[in-house]
């Protein structure tokens, strides 16, 4: 999940002897929160959208130093990182620099999103789940065991929160024996919260009835 394999070079980044206006164009036709700014071939922080509209106005040449904003990453980063420090910063792009403060690309939300989207957590049709158990008693072997003991098959999972002494956790799998499951996890003292099954059945059913409704209020 390194970075590496999501780069963009669709946005050019901005110089700082641009005028606010050029930035701010280019922010815009982007729909960017920030952008990368450089002094020649030099990293020398991000600008947000924000700061330039209000520079736009300015009619003196802009001094841009006390507007950078000093977030990067680096060609090693991994998509968690990028995850964390966008919502950090609260931008939608984040530049990569390598040892030398030189740009190499950057990294979009888009970006991200699709990365993640691919991923068959995500993507691959299944059951989600999500359960609780008590933070001592938390296991990630029990809970593929458990899953697989019923002849399902884990396609991943993910804690997604704590509250007081409990863990909760977003299951991903796929089996033709939900029922079972989720009584296996009771058993073993895990508390279901919530299940999203997608059933092609039922949504079959759904479509059947909503055309007898249609039909039936011709």
């Amino acid at each position: 999940m390194y970075i590496t394999n999501y780069l963009t070079n669709e946005v050019k980044p901005g110089k700082i002897n641009y005028s606010a206006k050029q930035l701010l164009d280019i922010v815009q036709e982007n729909k960017l929160t920030h952008l990368p700014m450089f002094d020649g071939l030099n990293f020398v922080g991000n600008i947000s959208e924000e700061d330039l509209i209000e520079l736009s106005h300015e009619d003196n040449e802009v001094e841009y130093s006390s507007y950078l904003e000093n977030f990067f990453l680096s060609e090693s980063s991994t998509l968690l990182e990028a995850v964390q420090m966008m919502y950090a910063n609260q931008s939608n792009i984040l530049p990569i620099i390598n040892e030398q403060s030189r740009y190499v690309a950057s990294i979009t939300e888009n970006d991200i999103i699709g990365a993640f989207a691919s991923f068959p957590f995500v993507s691959s049709e299944g059951v989600s789940m999500l359960v609780s158990i008590s933070e001592k008693d938390l296991s990630i072997t029990a809970i593929s065991n458990i899953i697989e003991s019923n002849n399902g098959k884990v396609l991943g999972l993910m804690v997604v929160g704590n509250k007081e002494d409990r863990v909760y956790v977003l299951l991903k799998f796929s089996t033709s024996n939900l029922l079972a499951i989720g009584e296996t996890f009771e058993r073993y003292g895990y508390q279901v919260i919530q299940k999203f099954y997608n059933d092609e059945k039922q949504e079959l059913l759904q479509n059947r009835y909503a055309q007898l409704l249609k039909y039936m209020n011709t």
